[in-house]
């Protein structure tokens, strides 16, 4: 369905744009012209995950490139790919990496 990959698009678009932004649901949900509750659902049914998980994904890699391409220190990268939470920002590293920030920094 067209219309269902159109709003996708806009969605995945939207996030890859402002990852370093406080992104709200209820922003994503607008743009869709859905209710919070139904844009929910629908981003889980056609992405395979949360919204949350999605954008939490996103941040994650670019903070993985940044680890990797320069020397700035690790809160510095959590702060600017939207972690706002450092212990936060590190924990959902540890989960998706399976290891921390430093010691993926650290590998050849």
């Amino acid at each position: 369905n067209l219309e269902i990959t159109g709003k996708i698009k806009t969605i995945l678009q939207y996030i890859q744009e402002s990852y370093m932004e406080q992104i709200t649901i209820s922003t994503l949900a607008s743009l869709c012209h859905f209710s919070e509750y139904h844009f929910m659902r629908f981003f889980k049914k056609y992405v395979g995950i949360t919204c949350i998980e999605y954008i939490n994904h996103c941040r994650l890699n670019k903070a993985a490139r940044l680890l990797k391409e320069g020397d700035l220190p690790v809160s510095t990268i959590a702060l600017e790919t939207g972690f706002n939470n450092i212990s936060y920002f590190n924990r959902q590293f540890r989960q998706k990496f399976q290891m921390t920030p430093g010691e993926y920094r650290r590998l050849p």
